[in-house]
């Protein structure tokens, strides 16, 4: 790899670049974990080929989407149904792995993820979509704000392992 190139990457794209928002295939594993890890740094990475797997057979409750501009995934999110019983089967969606790729953030791409995400909430019949984020990311705390999102209850979590 030349000098010349790696100067390149570290480079942003350019705000007035076009992208794509899309369902993610089997394809974009390789180039999705990466994307991933950048959730949590001290989580190993997903297995790329488990990840394949899984965008192979995509499941009727779960989409996932990713954001792409000539060939390189800039984000992703995930988009998961529920039927609440107690609730006459009223639907709602959760959104979970939402990251926008530290290189290109600031460029429209997490509100065109969220955009497409609500879209197909509502498509699903949802009447709210949910996401939760980690205490100590206020800069993402900011952007789900701006984007429409209030604080709804409480969110908690009991580990497993």
């Amino acid at each position: 790899m030349s000098e010349q190139h790696n100067v390149h990457t570290l480079i942003p794209d350019s705000p007035f670049a076009t992208f794509e928002v899309r369902v993610a295939s089997a394809a974009d594993a390789a180039a999705l974990a990466p994307l991933l890890q950048q959730l949590d740094a001290d989580e190993p990475a997903p297995d790329v080929a488990l990840l394949a797997l899984r965008l192979e057979t995509p499941e009727p409750r779960r989409v996932v989407l990713v954001a792409e501009r000539e060939g390189r995934l800039l984000g992703t999110c995930t988009l998961n149904l529920i039927e609440h019983l107690a609730h006459g089967f009223a639907r709602s969606a959760v959104l979970e792995d939402m990251v926008v790729d530290s290189r290109a953030r600031g460029q429209g791409i997490g509100q065109a993820l969220i955009g497409r995400a609500a879209q197909r909430a509502r498509e699903w019949g949802c009447y709210k979509l949910a996401l939760s984020s980690h205490l100590d990311r206020e800069a993402a705390h900011r952007f789900y704000t701006a984007m429409g999102f209030a604080a709804h209850g409480v969110s908690l979590a009991l580990p497993l392992h």
